[in-house]
């Protein structure tokens, strides 16, 4: 199953309720941990609560939650390992202080690294567990066991609980990006336009979903498998979107700065056509990435060719140079090409995906 394939109705509910759906669940797993306590009393019982919110407040999708859970727990324990082994070792103050530096010292280091956050809970657990040197060996314990509560509870409410797919989330950001940046494009494009177009809200619209599928990532990646190997094409994708958009924005500034010019603009008629169909392109590819259509546009390569020929035979025609013109249409060329590159690069993912689970069927 590609990882474009339909979306179920479920999925699309959680989608749309999404911050609704992440309220309930926060409040559903700190109900959980009261209810532990109210049965079960322990001590530092705070613990818990502090770690379900620190994980599940802003990352509502399953594979944020198991990326931030794992990254805790490592943390929790490496970090109550050292310093419960710092109070066995020893009950002087001043060596026990020295010990808890170079502690920190590395955490510090290593705090902006990969698994910075494991580095960080590393450090603060550190801390807590040896609080000065006051507490005891049992209070270490408690205070670790109730973090590593926290965790659980956060990561069992998180997969199990109405769960967030971080992967849902990633391809219908794709989807609104492609069908805004296809809205902005046929609409610029279109003939009848006879001043320039309010593009600013909608360009900014697309730049708010691109920067959302940068920080969805990892997070994609943690949790399909079948994504996993394919962090450079979906970095790329975000790259493509990125000079896509940068492109938009600089034709919308282009067009309308000289009169002649747009009339030269309007008599390359293979402009129109080719902002049409890719257009067009865009909005199929939006309701496949959505899961709404089984079907690709097609590639576009030879289309561009014969774009790129007519520009460069308008010139060689040209009597006097509209740079203005000769610059739009260059920029709706190199536009088409990060279009039909975003295109090719969604049927790598497709593909790819699509091999990987036939892979593991036919291993079953």
């Amino acid at each position: 199953m590609s990882v474009f394939s339909s979306a179920s109705p479920f999925s699309l509910f959680i989608y749309r309720h999404i911050r609704i759906i992440h309220v309930i669940k926060i409040c559903l797993a700190l109900l959980i941990a009261h209810l532990i306590n109210a049965f079960f009393p322990v001590p530092y019982f705070a613990w818990t609560s502090v770690t379900i919110v620190i994980i599940m407040l802003t990352l509502p999708q399953v594979g944020g939650a198991l990326e931030k859970s794992i990254e805790r727990i490592i943390g929790t324990i490496s970090g109550a390992c050292y310093g419960i082994i710092i109070l066995l070792l020893t009950h002087n103050p001043l060596l026990i202080a020295l010990l808890a530096m170079l502690g920190i010292a590395i955490t510090a280091y290593r705090a902006t690294s990969k698994m910075g956050y494991a580095y960080l809970v590393a450090g603060f657990t550190l801390i807590m567990v040896l609080d000065g040197g006051r507490q005891s060996f049992n209070e270490a314990l408690w205070r670790t066991g109730t973090i590593l509560l926290g965790c659980i509870i956060a990561l069992l409410v998180s997969l199990f609980v109405l769960p967030l797919r971080a992967r849902n989330e990633w391809r219908w950001q794709l989807a609104e990006s492609l069908r805004r940046m296809g809205q902005i494009w046929q609409a610029h494009l279109s003939p009848n336009v006879v001043k320039p177009l309010a593009t600013r809200n909608m360009l900014k619209g697309v730049e708010r979903a691109i920067q959302r599928q940068r920080s969805l990532h990892k997070s994609v990646m943690i949790e399909s498998k079948s994504m996993r190997h394919h962090g450079d094409i979906l970095e790329e994708l975000v790259a493509a979107q990125t000079r896509c958009l940068l492109l938009l924005e600089l034709l919308a500034q282009t067009r309308w700065e000289n009169s002649r010019s747009a009339l030269v603009i309007h008599e390359l008629f293979s402009l129109g056509f080719a902002g049409r169909e890719l257009g067009q392109d865009m909005y199929e590819l939006s309701r496949f990435c959505a899961g709404f259509s089984d079907l690709l546009p097609p590639s576009r390569q030879e289309l561009l060719v014969n774009y790129k020929k007519e520009i460069q035979l308008k010139l060689s025609e040209q009597s006097s140079f509209y740079l203005n013109a000769n610059g739009y249409a260059w920029l709706v060329y190199q536009a088409g090409l990060q279009m039909e590159h975003i295109n090719s690069l969604i049927r790598r993912i497709t593909l790819a995906t699509d091999l990987t689970n036939e892979t593991k069927s036919s291993s079953w």
